[in-house]
């Protein structure tokens, strides 16, 4: 289940470098900061605020606050999740003039041709895609509402008295 403190990064359950992916930066996640699922899953880019066109096409991150990254953003924003300190240093760099330029168009050039660049076997290869649970699901749109109203983003535990 997603935890408030989590990147919820999605990805295409059916690729293969895609899925090595999502694998590779679950083993570097010592401290559990990313949870990853497959665009596949019925409804789940439609939830985060996307469609099934883009997540076809892209990788989606939806952080903890609620901001949802596309593409090279994304690639970011989890890479960012592995760094001590919550530091936004990869974010930080794709958000300066041409870097972002030459992020996204590397991300399009590997987006593309990632079906060559497959090694390996993809998470979904001979599998249905899981159900979203409801706790993840009401996370999702805890996230969603709070880029409308951010009192939303306190969780009910976390409240102090």
């Amino acid at each position: 289940m997603l935890q408030p403190h989590q990147l919820l990064l999605v990805y295409d359950g059916k690729c293969g470098f895609c899925s090595s992916v999502a694998r590779v930066l679950r083993r570097l996640d010592w401290r559990g900061r990313i949870y990853t699922l497959p665009f596949q899953i019925e409804g789940l880019p439609e939830e985060m605020g996307s469609s099934l066109r883009e997540a076809r096409r892209t990788a989606l991150a939806l952080t903890p606050s609620g901001k949802l990254w596309r593409g090279a953003g994304s690639a970011a924003a989890s890479f960012d999740m592995l760094l001590p300190f919550g530091l936004p240093l990869f974010r930080l760099l794709y958000s300066l003039p041409g870097l972002h330029q030459l992020g996204d168009f590397l991300y399009g050039w590997v987006s593309r041709h990632r079906r060559q660049l497959t090694f390996t076997y993809a998470d979904l290869r001979h599998k249905k895609p899981p159900v979203l649970d409801e706790g993840t699901r009401a996370e999702i749109r805890r996230r969603r509402l709070a880029t409308r109203m951010p009192s939303a983003l306190t969780a009910p535990s976390a409240t102090l008295y």
